[in-house]
């Protein structure tokens, strides 16, 4: 990486968490003396507290496959900042980033913008900049207050609602629904996974409030004969316009077949002529197949490319974390993990993260560490969750490669778990980090 670019991320970086109150004016601002380049393409906008990336990888893949030029904007990023940012599947130049960075914090409307409202503003102008016709965009945090609020997409989805970020989003599933379903838009159609009865009744009132159109993904798209492996899925849709669709899904866990029957249902909405005015996109059976084969989201339930011995998974809240367990239990078909390492940020439940993972592996060996991000929970914090969740033994390690590394020594399988970062310090010691594609 370039010093220029290396200096201006820093700055960026120093952004992060300043403020508290979000207002998405002040992004619309920031963009209105840019030229409102989020005017300039049309969008597909994902929110959920879990799974949301997945389904706009696949969704952003699909659209590819159809021949569409496309944008994707998803959060946060693993090992290089400008996964953040891909254009037809590829990151943005460093010298275009370092320039548009500083040209951007230069305006007036950036003084007092955070971190994510700068990369947001960055992400759109590199859509527009780049004749993106599609861009398909992760909400960050919530919904209604989130920096990619400024959108007016065709459709919008709500993946999942679980109990993260509450802090900020609310304490029970009805209030980070509410949060959640603050993307709607009038006119726009929204559509909906398997969400708990209370965040469905709350999420559904606020998007009809709006003049925005519910859809159950369930109801918009039927799985049959679903089969999960190490490898991926292979199922069955039935969804119009297309009627059956056999499919493969390289993405892992039945959690990630019901992300893929959300995303499908949003291609569905697309097809049809149901998006937004009657807006009409031609998405042939082939380009659903395709995409679907060629969709991957790093750092969900994968081996290390270079250590296969080494599985990780992102996940970093109860609800994924319970995910990943039943996956790795009931559909990966593997043995348990002999080793897990495990870290999380100050303001996870560790205690249920690792109750949830020790019925996994009983006997697996524990190891804690601390990642390098500043909201990261000490070893010794992590221990005493541990022992609290009923693992005697844990092993704190400063570092995450150190953990990783000890944990791997003369064992058949080891399970990292806890925290994107995790997975990110994971992916620099070991190999295996995202690259743009080809």
């Amino acid at each position: 990486m370039t010093s220029g670019l290396q200096l201006a991320l820093e700055t960026l970086y120093g952004l992060e968490r300043r403020r508290s109150d979000f207002r998405v004016e002040d992004t619309a601002r920031l963009l209105d003396a840019m030229g409102r380049p989020q005017a300039r393409f049309r969008s597909v906008h994902v929110a959920g507290t879990n799974g949301k990336g997945s389904v706009c990888a696949l969704v952003e893949r699909v659209l590819r496959a159809a021949g569409i030029r496309t944008g994707l904007f998803t959060s946060p990023h693993l090992v290089d900042y400008r996964e953040r940012i891909r254009v037809a599947g590829r990151w943005l130049d460093e010298p275009e980033l370092e320039r548009r960075l500083a040209e951007i914090q230069s305006l007036e409307s950036a003084r007092g913008r955070t971190f994510f409202e700068v990369t947001t503003a960055l992400g759109l102008d590199a859509f527009a900049r780049h004749d993106v016709e599609w861009g398909v965009v992760e909400v960050g945090l919530g919904g209604r207050l989130d920096a990619t609020n400024v959108l007016e997409p065709a459709v919008s989805a709500i993946v999942s609602v679980g109990l993260d970020h509450t802090e900020m989003l609310g304490r029970t599933h009805a209030e980070v629904a509410r949060e959640k379903a603050g993307i709607a838009k009038p006119g726009t159609p929204l559509v909906a996974g398997q969400l708990p009865v209370a965040a469905e009744r709350a999420a559904r009132d606020v998007v009809e409030s709006r003049g925005a159109t519910w859809i159950r993904a369930a109801d918009r798209v039927t799985l049959h004969d679903v089969r999960t492996d190490a490898a991926g899925a292979t199922f069955v849709a039935e969804a119009a316009p297309w009627g059956r669709l056999p499919l493969a899904l390289p993405l892992r866990g039945r959690h990630q077949v019901e992300n893929a029957r959300v995303a499908l249902a949003v291609l569905a909405v697309l097809a049809s002529g149901d998006a937004a005015g009657g807006l009409r996109l031609a998405l042939p059976a082939r380009a659903i197949a395709d995409g679907f084969a060629a969709a991957r989201w790093p750092g969900r339930l994968e081996p290390c490319p270079a250590e296969p011995r080494l599985w990780w998974d992102g996940a970093h809240n109860l609800e994924g974390i319970e995910r990943l367990a039943n996956a790795w239990r009931d559909d990966l078909g593997l043995p348990a993990p002999e080793a897990v390492v495990f870290a999380a940020a100050r303001d996870k439940d560790a205690v249920a993260m690792l109750s949830v993972l020790r019925t996994l592996a009983p006997a697996a060996a524990l190891f804690v560490a601390r990642t390098a991000n500043e909201r990261a929970l000490p070893p010794e914090s992590l221990v005493e969750a541990a022992a609290e969740a009923g693992w005697a033994d844990a092993i704190p390690r400063g570092d995450l490669a150190t953990a990783v590394r000890e944990a791997l020594a003369g064992r058949a399988r080891v399970l990292l778990a806890g925290s994107l970062f995790a997975v990110a310090e994971a992916m620099q010691a070991c190999g295996g980090a995202p690259g743009a594609e080809a």
